[in-house]
């Protein structure tokens, strides 16, 4: 479980780096770090320490990326409980009140 996490934040760091750039180029220098939600506290920590585990030793060296966005303060992991999570809206099955509640923090309306 924290490996996939783990991967999946990396993902993200590579969107949202470039996501930066972008902004950058058109309007401005960001100057604070991005904040990235996840709920997986073992990856979190995993990407702010820079050892090696056995946790994840057998991860592949090129999603250690995101180690080096956290480090650089372009990124900003933060901890999100999972019963808050609203993207999980989008990936899980989930009872019907789950859903209209995560529906109604992203202002999702019926027509």
């Amino acid at each position: 479980m924290m490996e996939s996490e783990y991967i999946a934040i990396t993902h993200t760091a590579k969107e949202v780096k470039w996501l930066q750039s972008l902004i950058t180029e058109v309007f401005h220098l960001l100057t604070d770090p991005t904040p990235l939600l996840s709920d997986n506290q073992l990856a979190i920590v995993l990407t702010q320490d820079h050892q090696d585990h056995t946790h994840s030793k057998h991860i592949d060296i090129c999603y250690h990326f995101i180690r080096w966005m956290v480090k650089d303060s372009m990124i900003r992991l933060v901890y999100c409980l999972t019963e808050d999570m609203v993207t999980d809206m989008l990936t899980k099955v989930l009872p019907s009140m789950k859903v209209k509640h995560f529906a109604s923090k992203l202002r999702l309306c019926t027509l």
